[in-house]
This record gives C-alpha cells, structure tokens and sequence, in this order.
C-alpha cells in the first residue's frame, strides 16, 4: 500500500516510520522548508532551542518507548520541575503542598480547598463529566474566589486571553491529572522528560530513518493543495506545484481547520465538526 502523509511534524513522521515498518510505501509532504513542525529547532550560540518549550511527562509512554527504539535512550533525562509564581513583586515558590500553603496572596481556607481539590481531580479517571462545566464556574465553586483571583483566573487569560472564562474545565482536570501523575508521591517534586540537546535529536533520528529506507519519500517545501477522493475515499494528493500523487490512502498531520480547506468534498457533518472548534493563536518569546 502506498501512502500519503501531509505534514513533516511529529505525528507525520512518526506515522511514516511505523508504516515503513509495516512493508508500506510511503510519500511525505511538508509546506516548510524543515521537518519537526511544532518541535523545529535553530541555533543560538552553536546549541539548539526549539522554537516552542516541550517535554514529556511519565504519563507519555509511548514517546519514551520510540525514543528507546530510536537509540536515543542514552540521551533521554528525567528532571524535577521548578515552578514559580510571580504576585505583587514577589516570586512565589509553587511545587509542592508545603508552597501552596506558603502562597499568602490567596487565602488560607482557599490554599486549603485548592489541595484537596487537585488531589480530587487527580482521582478523577473520566473527564468527560467536566465538559459541560467552564473552569471558571468550577474553580471558583470548589476552590474559592480568592483562589481563582490570585491564580487560576491569572493563569487561564495568560493562556487563553479573552476566551478564559469559556474553557471547559475538562482542560483543566487533564492538566492536573497529568502533573500528579508525575509525581512519584503527592509531597514529591514532578518528574519532567527532556533529551539533551533538544527534541531536535528525536527529529534529526526520526528524519535519518526514512531518509535511509528505499519505502520512504521525504519531501520538504512542498506544500498539498488538496486531496484528491474517488468514490469517497482518499485517492491521491494534488501538490500546489500542480503535480498528481497517487495513493491508496492518505494520513493528515495538520491542525483540523487547515485539512478541511484541502479536503473539500468531506462529508457536511464531519466537515461541520471540523470547522467547528475556534483556535487560538500562541506566541513563544525566548
């Protein structure tokens, strides 16, 4: 089988490897001139930044098995997490439940509610009972006022700007969900996964591969136009350089809005979904 992958980031490059594996050819897109989309790396001083932060949390097992596989274990560190809170020019230690008592800006019964309240979302395997519910609503319900005003609202409108107060508190169980799971303990400090020398590494690994595998096509400053569907299914790629790639099926690695544009003849009730969900723009200064 033959197929189409839009997109040279992670999920492009990752899907591309495991279908080499499988015996399948392989052709691979990508607009930008450099694979890693979202993990694209430059130079500073002769090391390596990535462009956006990233690192893996001990929840992530997947990642960390491919990183494994790829021969980058060796380079693979875990690393307690440091994390600060600035409020009324001072910076506020916030890891562990002794920092949250020490937050003063909030009130004690709120520091209070707002630990037991995370250690109760943590216990929470199902989120889908906080879809219907804004985190707004939710913290200043369960935590307090004073909570919400001197951290969470804070936090979500650095986030989320204008949009704050309709983020569905599902986002929010997850993000705490997540953050205890890499804890070894509730008292202990988070465990962070990193490679030395930036993520850039899994990258240049992942790039190296396919490169080297006569099933594999690597195409970069090549964007798709659209793709092309027979009899509802998924035919082939046009390229904005007007060139036809014929495939047996085509995998797309993009943000949904931009994939419903080169996909046009998709189903009004999927493409609807699609379309849909607003998106947010993000901006990273380093």
């Amino acid at each position: 089988m033959r197929v189409g992958i839009i997109g040279g980031g992670v999920a492009g490059m990752a899907a591309a490897y495991r279908l080499i594996e499988r015996g399948h050819r392989v052709s691979l897109y990508e607009a930008s001139p450099f694979l890693g989309g979202l993990v694209r790396t430059f130079e500073v001083g002769g090391n390596r930044l990535e462009s956006f932060y990233h690192h893996v949390f001990s929840t992530d097992t997947t990642i960390v098995s491919l990183i494994e596989e790829l021969g980058l274990g060796g380079q693979f560190t875990w690393r307690e997490s440091t994390v600060g809170f600035y409020h009324g020019g001072r910076l506020y230690n916030f890891v562990t439940p002794l920092d949250l008592l020490k937050f003063t800006p909030a009130p004690l019964l709120d520091r209070l509610r707002m630990g037991l309240a995370a250690v109760y979302l943590r216990r929470q395997r199902d989120g889908t009972r906080y879809e219907s519910v804004t985190a707004a609503d939710w913290v200043r319900r369960n935590m307090g006022k004073g909570a919400y005003d001197a951290v969470w609202g804070p936090l979500l409108r650095g986030k989320f700007g204008d949009s704050a107060n309709e983020l569905a508190m599902v986002w929010l169980w997850n993000k705490i969900y997540l953050r205890f799971a890499s804890r070894k303990g509730l008292s202990q400090h988070e465990q962070l996964g990193y490679l030395l020398g930036s993520f850039g590494v899994y990258i240049d690994e992942l790039e190296r591969r396919l490169r080297a595998s006569d099933l594999a096509e690597v195409h970069t400053g090549r964007a798709v136009k659209e793709v092309m569907v027979e009899g509802g299914r998924a035919r082939g790629l046009l390229l904005a350089d007007g060139e036809r790639v014929d495939c047996d099926a085509v995998i797309a690695c993009m943000p949904a809005h931009v994939f419903q544009k080169l996909a046009p003849q998709l189903p009004a009730a999927y493409a609807e979904k699609l379309t849909g969900v607003r998106w947010l723009s993000a901006m990273c200064y380093i």
